[in-house]
């Protein structure tokens, strides 16, 4: 079990920690009979029996002794202190360096870090300084999203150019498709039924050839695909709208103002121009359906959204809507052109259908003709729809015209319904072929079952999860995507870095990255960065295991559990852990062993984050590394001091005071104002403020530590440790007040310091002792640190100030007694 193998291990290290000591003993011995040959008798019976022999020689011997005795009784004490070292190792109370049976011995002390990230023999500090110096420079060819790079890859890219992807351009071809389907539907019925345009339908009729010419205009703006790449160069633009839709375009238009001028020429015109001007304004309405080929480009444009923001399943449903729609305004067109062929068309026999139909009223048949309008279409529609569905119908062609245009219709509809029909059966095939494969999975698992006997309450609930997890859709992976090996290694790196993104940089580190070289960042997420897909139920990692990998809880939920024997808690313990949530980050950073269980509520989606790959990608930018190094060891150092007092014990879920803010706090001065001037090139642009240079001077003289938040906002930090010690009766040591010169001053405050680069907490509380409170030296027992965070506008520097205040409670020992000297201000004297 692993109880017995960790009881194991721990008895292999006290046996090596025993034969060590042997050895050391054994080494002592020779040496000091060795050294001490030329000196005094009386020492050379030390033995083996120790230091108390070695002491009781060392009070015998004569205060004149030889230079090799000497060196002799100075080697004997080193040894000695080595000794007395393992043998305090060994006596050490079991609650003291046992924690539980699943971790080692001295955990979380005896933490390494990563030795891919641990630091060189001879550190270049100078490669830092350096980049501190030029980070402005640097950040200003490496920082770049991947618009900036595509316009710069497209020389003489226009700044008026407009991405098709852009939301202005979605909202322009949503406004496109609301002017289509007025000239789709109203168009056709308008030139069926020769409408006259007044009121909406004057307006309408304007406004369409309007818009229509300020879309040839955008279209010679709007970015175009060349060979799988976005080109925003206006020569290419121009290029391909003109050999694609522009010539359609401007004849559309010009039939449009054609048409609309001679209508109103022709209300205003004489008489005998009428009929010539009447044909033109009628051709020119006849060429305005040529519109209708627009309806392929804006359908082009919804695939593309619908591929995009709606899902499988909800995909279809769209597709089958489409093609109803498709369907009814087919029926919609045929309709028009039935009753224009019927009213107007060359008859070789003289007959109408329009003749031959009856309307019947209430007060008895009348002709076709002076019936309702709505009653016109809607036996013209009755007719187109039962041409598509090839039902029955009580209207019959009359000339060759009209059966001409009966057999056309028969054909399309032929089409449309055969379309329709495989469609659908396409549809169910898929839907058989699906629960045909969760049924031959469900009958082979209980055949399995079966066979093995497995008894029935475990068999019912085995069939029972199988069910319920054949019934959940999976989430495509990228590998399920065959279509994504077609593309380039930089287009596949830039899609998964904006798929990765938003959950990456929620990590100020990371956003850091991404913000000194987005390319390297495109390559990491290609080699440590993956999905993971979990079900509800499955397991994350199991306590003692060694941690490979940090995760990222993208949707779902988790549970994690921490037990006696497998972490430092005194009772079981659970926490939930939501979206959005870190997992594991010490295994980026140090050798981690997991302490804890993590089980999905729900079915879960993660980010996993490698820690072998992060570090081999880290050694191709040499500034990165020295960041992520400093960064590293900032973060060790928290991880081997998260003990208590001074803190709670480290987890898989947090590692005490190693928030992005606090870490930045303790680095190397270099490395600060590295992070703060690519924190200021961030801020608006107000780099003339007086304000924004004093900040900066501030940073550039390590005066001051300005920070980008996972978030993205940008603040100054102030770390400071405070000392609360309390007495038995309660009350609390204050400071009153400051020397000013010669004058005090009052400062009602608890005593402390500002935390300072390369420190811990505890670090900074001894310099306090050491500093300030030499009274109060030995004289505290301490209870444990808790963090007070506090965010304000700073008037001097524009800026969010968030102020990180650790209080180290303390309480004072009941036999302790304060030696305080008394401050008395000597008088000045009077002349």
């Amino acid at each position: 079990s692993s109880f017995e193998a960790t009881a194991l291990s721990q008895l292999q290290v006290l046996c090596e920690a025993t034969l060590r000591i042997e050895e050391r003993l054994q080494s002592m011995s020779a040496l000091v009979c060795e050294d001490t040959a030329v000196g005094s008798p009386a020492s050379m019976d030390c033995g083996i029996s120790g230091g108390c022999t070695r002491r009781r020689s060392e009070k015998q011997a004569k205060p004149t002794t030889s230079r090799a005795t000497s060196k002799a009784a100075s080697r004997v004490a080193d040894i000695d202190s080595m000794l007395s070292d393992d043998s305090q190792a060994l006596q050490t109370p079991s609650k003291q360096r046992f924690v539980c049976s699943s971790l080692p011995l001295g955990w979380p002390k005896v933490l390494r870090m990563r030795t891919e990230l641990q630091e060189e023999q001879a550190p270049a500090q100078t490669a830092i300084r350096r980049f501190a110096d030029n980070v402005s420079a640097k950040r200003g060819w490496m920082r770049r999203t991947e618009t900036e790079s595509t316009l710069e890859a497209n020389q003489g890219a226009s700044r008026f150019a407009i991405d098709p992807n852009s939301r202005f351009h979605i909202v322009y071809s949503i406004a496109s498709l609301t002017f289509l389907l007025f000239d789709l539907t109203v168009l056709p019925y308008v030139l069926a039924w020769d409408v006259e345009f007044t009121g909406v339908l004057y307006v309408a009729a304007w406004s369409t050839p309007v818009f229509w010419t300020c879309d040839i205009a955008i279209n010679f703006l709007t970015g175009i695909y060349k060979d799988g790449e976005m080109s925003m160069r206006l020569p290419d633009i121009a290029r391909a709208y003109c050999r694609s839709w522009f010539v359609p375009d401007i004849i559309v238009v010009i039939c449009d103002w054609v048409s609309l001028l001679m209508g109103e020429v022709l209300e205003s015109g004489d008489a005998s121009r009428s009929l010539k001007m009447l044909r033109f304004s009628k051709m020119g309405r006849i060429l305005r359906i040529v519109g209708v080929l627009r309806m392929l480009r804006v359908v082009r444009i919804m695939e593309e959204f619908a591929a995009v923001y709606i899902t499988e399943g909800h995909r279809l449903m769209f597709r089958m809507t489409n093609l109803t729609l498709s369907i009814l305004w087919t029926a919609h067109l045929l309709a028009c052109v039935w009753y224009a062929v019927g009213k107007g068309a060359p008859s070789d026999t003289g007959g109408r259908w329009i003749d031959r139909v009856v309307a019947q009223t209430a007060d008895g048949p009348i002709p076709f003709q002076e019936s309702p309008q709505v009653y016109q279409y809607m036996v013209a529609f009755h007719w187109a729809a039962g041409q598509i569905a090839l039902g029955s119908i009580d209207v019959s062609p009359t000339n060759s015209f009209e059966r001409a245009v009966f057999v056309l219709t028969m054909m399309i509809g032929f089409l449309f319904g055969s379309t329709l029909v495989s469609m659908l059966s396409a549809a169910m095939m898929d839907y058989q072929l699906m629960q045909k494969d969760i049924t031959m999975k469900c009958r082979m698992l209980r055949q399995y079952l079966m066979e093995n006997e497995v008894p029935a309450t475990t068999a019912v609930l085995v069939q029972r999860q199988v069910v319920q997890r054949l019934k959940e859709r999976e989430r495509l992976d990228e590998n399920d995507v065959s279509a994504l090996t077609l593309l380039s290694l930089a287009l596949r790196s830039q899609l998964r870095f904006e798929i990765q993104r938003p959950h990456l940089t929620r990590h100020p580190f990371f956003r850091l990255w991404t913000s000194m070289d987005i390319k390297l960042m495109h390559r990491t997420c290609m080699k440590a960065v993956n999905f993971l897909y979990m079900r509800m139920r499955d397991d994350l990692f199991a306590p003692g295991a060694l941690a490979e990998s940090a995760f990222v809880l993208v949707s779902g939920a988790l549970s994690y559990v921490q037990s006696p024997d497998s972490s430092p808690v005194q009772e079981e313990k659970c926490t939930k852990v939501e979206a959005g949530n870190w997992l594991c980050e010490a295994a980026l950073w140090v050798e981690w062993t997991h302490v804890g269980k993590a089980e999905s509520i729900t079915a879960c989606q993660l980010l996993s984050i490698d820690g072998t790959a992060l570090s081999q990608c880290l050694q191709q930018d040499f500034i990165i590394r020295e960041v992520a190094v400093e960064y590293c060891r900032q973060f060790h150092k928290r991880v081997r001091s998260a003990c208590p007092p001074h803190a709670p014990w480290p987890t898989d879920l947090e590692v005490p005071f190693t928030d992005w803010c606090d870490l930045v706090v303790s680095m190397d001065k270099t490395v600060q104002v590295a992070v703060g001037r690519d924190a200021l090139n961030q801020l608006p642009a107000n780099k003339g403020a007086k304000a924004f240079e004093q900040l900066r001077d501030e940073v550039d003289s390590s005066k001051s530590i300005v920070v980008v938040t996972g978030t993205g906002s940008i603040i100054r930090v102030v770390s400071l440790v405070v000392l609360r010690a309390e007495r038995a009766d309660g009350r609390v040591f204050m400071q009153v007040g400051k020397w000013c010169g010669s004058d005090v001053k009052s400062a009602v405050q608890l005593p402390g310091a500002k935390q300072e680069a390369d420190e811990l907490v505890p670090e900074t509380l001894e310099r306090i002792f050491d500093t300030k409170l030499k009274l109060l030296e030995g004289k505290l027992e301490f209870l444990g640190t808790t963090r007070e965070n506090q965010e304000k506008e700073s008037k001097e520097y524009g800026v969010q100030t968030r102020y990180l205040r650790s209080i180290c409670a303390a309480r004072l020992l009941p036999d302790a007694k304060l030696g305080a000297h008394v401050c008395v201000q000597k008088p000045t004297s009077v002349p």
